[in-house]
């Protein structure tokens, strides 16, 4: 029998973070030739059969942790080097395994908005289709899928939002994930989120409706950051017919995503304040979508209209709401808006809801490419 020419342990840096992949038995026959063992005589030194480890040397079976310290005593490797690249192994292989079944994934792919992918370089759109869906499982934060169906198609029946139309639930889990993102991005020192801060919050926001929406957004979302809520914006995607969404982070910060979908500025500051009667009145971790309602009030669903409620009530108090039908010129709204400290637009708004005449003060209700200045 042979014997090493040092019997000191051998200097592996900790780290070991590979950029390539080898199985750990290409790497134990070298240092078993430079030491001039036998296989041999390190299957008996390390009290395993010589099969087993011929098995380990040509990737047959799998280095368990058991023989990675025995061949550490033996060759004065450390264990886990040898460990750590038997994992980095075992994962390129399971890529190279998902690979081929990821390649059959084209039809899945072609269900999402190919542009939206695109221009937000979510996907290559001139990689393969492997390559393509996993970076779009990556995306989503999902293995396969039908983890995919299960985290983002599953839960959609049970979102709070009307069934008039026929919505994509692809590009709906898309926009979803996408503002998800945008809140992740932007979460940096958000305190924790406090319910009686955001109630006060709210009543703040009603002044930003007659500043410009670019600047009386941005001070929406410091507003609310105050309270350890997250408002993002994100234009809206075909078939998804939403307006606006409450989620919750993992962090436990509630997100409230706009989409600007009808243009108009009333809608697009009532979606806010829907939005924050759901974060203030109903359960954590459910997800509500306020879909193709133009600001109208869904009087099918219990929740939809509670929150439509509280927004309506933030806008204009009691008092002020019983003078809204009354109203006969442009002056009494404009009036009655600066008493209430809110845009005309909004008014007109609430008018247009309380009366179904949307035509007498449409002309206050001022619209904007939100798409084009909020990003």
């Amino acid at each position: 029998m042979t014997t090493p020419h040092t019997s000191t342990m051998r200097y592996i840096p900790r780290e070991f973070e590979p950029d390539w992949a080898i199985a750990p038995g290409a790497m134990i026959q070298e240092t078993l030739e430079e030491l001039r063992f036998t296989q041999a005589d390190v299957a008996a030194r390390a009290s395993i059969s010589a099969k087993h480890l011929n098995q380990v040397i040509k990737a047959h079976v799998a280095l368990s942790p058991e023989v990675a310290v025995a061949l550490e005593r033996v060759l004065g490797v450390p264990a886990d080097h040898w460990l750590a690249l038997e994992a980095t192994w075992q994962a390129h292989k399971a890529r190279e395994n998902s690979s081929v079944s990821f390649a059959g994934l084209s039809s899945w792919l072609r269900r999402f908005p190919s542009e939206v992918l695109r221009e937000r370089n979510i996907v290559d759109s001139e990689a393969s289709v492997s390559a393509r869906a996993d970076a779009l499982l990556r995306f989503f934060q999902v293995a396969d899928t039908a983890a995919f169906d299960k985290v983002w198609l599953a839960p959609q029946a049970n979102y709070k939002r009307s069934q008039k139309f026929a919505i994509d639930p692809y590009a709906t889990a898309l926009w979803l994930r996408l503002a998800e993102v945008t809140a992740e991005d932007s979460r940096a020192e958000c305190p924790p989120y406090d319910a009686g801060r955001l109630r006060s919050v709210a009543r703040m926001l009603l002044p930003l409706t007659r500043e410009p929406i670019q600047t009386g957004f941005k001070s929406a979302q410091a507003l609310l950051k105050r309270a350890g809520v997250l408002l993002v914006f994100v234009p809206e995607i075909a078939d998804t017919r939403i307006t606006g969404a409450s989620r919750w982070l993992a962090s436990n910060h509630p997100v409230i995503a706009l989409s600007g979908r009808y243009k108009y500025l009333d809608v697009f500051w009532f979606a806010l304040l829907h939005e924050i009667g759901h974060v203030l009145l109903h359960p954590k971790r459910a997800t509500y979508l306020d879909v193709d309602g133009g600001g109208a009030h869904d009087d099918e669903d219990q929740q939809e209209t509670a929150a439509n409620t509280l927004a309506s009530e933030l806008v204009l108090d009691e008092a002020l709401r019983g003078e809204l039908q009354k109203l006969t010129t442009d002056e009494q709204l404009q009036s009655l808006a600066r008493r209430a400290g809110v845009s005309p637009g909004v008014v007109a708004g609430q008018y247009g809801h309380a009366t179904g005449d949307w035509r007498k003060f449409g002309k206050l209700r001022p619209r904007a490419d939100l798409a084009a200045v909020l990003q």
